[in-house]
C-alpha cells in the first residue's frame, strides 16, 4: 500500500530541484524526492538507493509484465 502526500515548497526551491533532478538522472521530481527519502530514512542500512529502486522495479514488473515479456525482463536483469 502507498499513501500520496502533497508538498507546497517556493518556486526557487522546486526549480533548484527540478534542475539537480534533470542533471542527475532522475526521470521525475517526485522520483529524486523519493530518493532523498531513502538516503535519510535508510542510510544506516545496507541497501543502497539502486538496490531499493532496483527491488521496487522487479516487484512492480513481476506484476506489469506479461508471461512473454518475463525472459527480456530476465535478460536484463542479469546485465545489471
Amino acid at each position: 500500500m502507498s499513501t500520496q502526500i502533497s508538498l507546497k515548497l517556493a518556486d526557487k526551491m522546486i526549480d533548484s530541484a527540478k534542475n539537480y533532478a534533470d542533471s542527475h538522472g532522475f526521470d521525475t521530481l517526485q522520483d529524486f524526492i523519493r530518493e532523498l527519502l531513502r538516503e535519510k530514512l535508510f542510510e544506516d542500512e545496507t541497501l543502497s538507493g539502486l538496490q531499493t529502486s532496483m527491488a521496487s522495479e522487479e516487484a512492480l514488473g513481476k506484476h506489469w509484465l506479461r508471461k512473454e515479456e518475463d525472459r527480456a525482463w530476465a535478460h536484463l536483469q542479469k546485465q545489471i
